[in-house]
């Protein structure tokens, strides 16, 4: 299975569907995790805000006496509360110990920061490292996601309104956290995640590759079973066919009535056709092993020259002109074996022959381009359908099977034709047309030239 190339494609086709469909569930489960994690910190995070914000409001709204204005009991619920044109403090761990403020304590150390706006989005006081901020601030919305000047870090900050103790608006809390961590942790995630998937479908190929050959070895084993029976079949045959035949010569020169004559005539025809079959069986068998071949130079111009000598004589029985135009000067040599070649190019203009109608025209051509030898066989007979022309090189199909039979046809030749043309690295490709004849083509890599 490993040396035979239709198993290697089907083994990387099915390999290739294993990795994308997984690919593709292992990239959605990625960006699906990526988007779980995402909106858990965004609700984490407005939760936490949410909560000190709701605990400060409840806290100094009901202390606050003037608009616009902190008076001292505020700054003992805060300790390190910063006034406009004073010099901060950082709250020490002891401070924070002594007067209890847990809250100030997470304002200082956290990211967290706390600002005191009025109504005219004046800061009236502040705690915690306060950023600068690139864009205008709006007190009166309830939440903000703001990019910082500094650092490149961004903020989500929320905003609630104060009032004083005789229900006068007072301004606006503001309480915020960095972002930094925050965006440094879902880089981390992303970097995990654009390279462990790739990573994880490096894997799953491997896995693939081989899960794909291990399901392949029970179509291998009966592909294997069914090339070795058609062998031995035809191996089998061969013996028979060979001692019925000398049976028949024996006995046609011993009997002298012409009515066995006839029939042992008839006979002798049949078993040699059943002995043609089975030597194209085996050459089918045998190129479909893919052997070894012993590789010589072969002269395609001195091919085709041969042949169309050769068969110039059943052309001329069949009322049809064979003609050979060679369109290139210099000799077109590729390495080969010439048996197999010589009996590709005899297939496609026997068979042209046969389907050609008398006073018809067959032209075999021989022609290059800088990669390839180029040997047309075209046909003035009766075309092939559309519908057929993909199932022509199957074995025993035949487009006109009464014509087929008539000419003693199998079936077999174009399906040898092109097994021997693939174990040359090459291919036979068809145009037709019904009524308008046909153009077979073989294309063999231009290895050698001369």
């Amino acid at each position: 299975m490993k040396h035979d190339p239709i198993f290697v494609r089907t083994q990387w086709r099915l390999t290739g569907w294993y990795a994308l469909a997984i690919g593709l569930l292992l990239s959605l489960c990625g960006f699906g995790l990526y988007q779980a994690v995402l909106h858990t910190q965004q609700y984490i995070l407005r939760q936490k805000l949410e909560s000190l914000a709701g605990t400060l409001h409840d806290s100094i709204e009901p202390i606050l006496d003037q608009p616009g204005k902190l008076n001292s009991q505020v700054t003992m619920i805060l300790p390190g509360l910063c006034f406009p044109g004073e010099v901060c403090q950082t709250l020490t761990k002891s401070i924070e110990n002594a007067s209890g403020r847990h809250i100030a304590g997470v304002f200082q150390q956290q990211g967290y920061y706390v600002r005191f706006v009025d109504r005219s989005n004046q800061v009236i006081a502040t705690i915690g490292q306060q950023p600068i901020f690139s864009g205008s601030l709006v007190a009166s919305k309830y939440w903000q996601q703001l990019s910082g000047v500094k650092d490149d870090s961004n903020f989500y900050q929320i905003s609630m309104p104060l009032r004083t103790r005789s229900n006068i608006p007072w301004g606006y809390v503001q309480v915020g956290r960095s972002l930094k961590e925050w965006n440094a942790y879902l880089y981390l995630l992303r970097l995990v995640l654009l390279l462990g998937v790739p990573f994880a479908i490096f894997l799953v190929t491997g896995a693939s590759w081989w899960l794909a050959g291990l399901a392949m070895r029970p179509i291998d084993r009966s592909y294997r079973q069914m090339q070795q029976f058609t062998s031995d079949a035809a191996h089998e045959l061969r013996t028979p066919l060979t001692v019925l035949y000398s049976a028949l010569e024996e006995t046609k020169l011993a009997e002298e009535l012409p009515e066995i004559h006839q029939n042992l005539d008839i006979m002798e025809r049949q078993i040699g056709r059943l002995s043609q079959l089975v030597k194209d069986l085996l050459l089918i068998c045998r190129l479909e092993q893919r052997p070894s071949l012993q590789l010589n130079p072969c002269n395609l111009s001195d091919v085709l020259t041969d042949l169309v000598e050769e068969l110039e004589g059943m052309s001329v029985n069949a009322s049809v002109t064979l003609k050979l135009d060679l369109r290139t000067q210099a000799p077109i040599v590729i390495l080969g074996d010439s048996a197999q070649l010589y009996r590709m190019v005899s297939n496609l203009i026997t068979n042209a022959i046969h389907y050609t109608p008398m006073g018809g025209t067959v032209l075999a051509i021989l022609d290059r381009t800088p990669d390839e030898a180029l040997i047309h066989i075209q046909d003035t007979g009766i075309g092939i359908p559309s519908e057929e022309q993909s199932h022509i090189f199957d074995r025993f199909y035949r487009v006109q099977s009464d014509r087929a039979r008539t000419t003693g046809g199998s079936g077999l030749g174009l399906a040898i034709a092109q097994a021997i043309a693939q174990t040359h690295q090459g291919r036979i490709v068809v145009q037709s047309e019904l009524t308008k004849g046909s153009v077979f083509t073989v294309r063999l890599p231009l290895i050698y030239t001369r």
